[in-house]
């Protein structure tokens, strides 16, 4: 996999580097993020550590796409996003993050858009699917607003925080992105193996 700087007029998106540590330990902390995803809260201090080595490590062992996101006016960390492909299948998952001050900022948007063209461009995806627990409708705007299509709810698809919950999914295909994206079409021809 390719160690690309993905960049919008509101996000910088690049691989996760020690440096993000400290950020991600202040925005990791706030109980909004680990009621939306599985970040641990309290968050423990060695949890950043741990987690910005996984995603150093998913990339050398081409596993894993995790990314810092910036916000491009403020040159400031925001967040995370991750796209987790299954090659066999030509598919992935995307996860992400956004911190509470950057919240409603059209980062997250953004960085999915990038993060999608990412997918289908340069690991030759066909697939890419997201989800959010139903309490969450902000997260499926977002991926909405990036053209991903609802595909439906799985009923109790995960134990999180001593509780069953259900998980509302999302996806794009290839032939979506390209349909909406005439110009990047070429560009999403190829398969995984190109």
């Amino acid at each position: 996999m390719k160690r690309n700087e993905l960049t919008s007029n509101l996000v910088v998106m690049r691989p996760l580097a020690r440096a993000d540590i400290p950020h991600i330990r202040r925005l990791a902390a706030a109980e909004a993020i680990a009621k939306n995803t599985y970040v641990p809260h309290p968050y423990p201090p060695e949890a950043a550590d741990e987690f910005v080595q996984k995603a150093i490590d998913g990339w050398r062992q081409r596993e894993a796409c995790v990314f810092a996101i910036i916000e491009s006016a403020s040159a400031q960390f925001a967040g995370c996003m991750g796209l987790h492909p299954e090659p066999a299948h030509q598919r992935a998952e995307v996860g992400y993050w956004i911190g509470l001050p950057y919240w409603g900022r059209g980062l997250a948007t953004a960085a999915l858009r990038l993060i999608i063209e990412f997918g289908f461009g340069e690991l030759g995806l066909n697939r890419i699917a997201a989800g959010h627990f139903p309490y969450n409708p902000a997260s499926g705007r977002v991926m909405q607003k990036a053209k991903m299509r609802y595909e439906g709810t799985l009923r109790e698809a995960h134990f999180h925080r001593g509780e069953f919950k259900d998980e509302v999914r999302y996806a794009i295909l290839r032939r979506d992105y390209a349909a909406d994206n005439p110009l990047e079409a070429n560009k999403t021809k190829g398969t995984a193996e190109d």
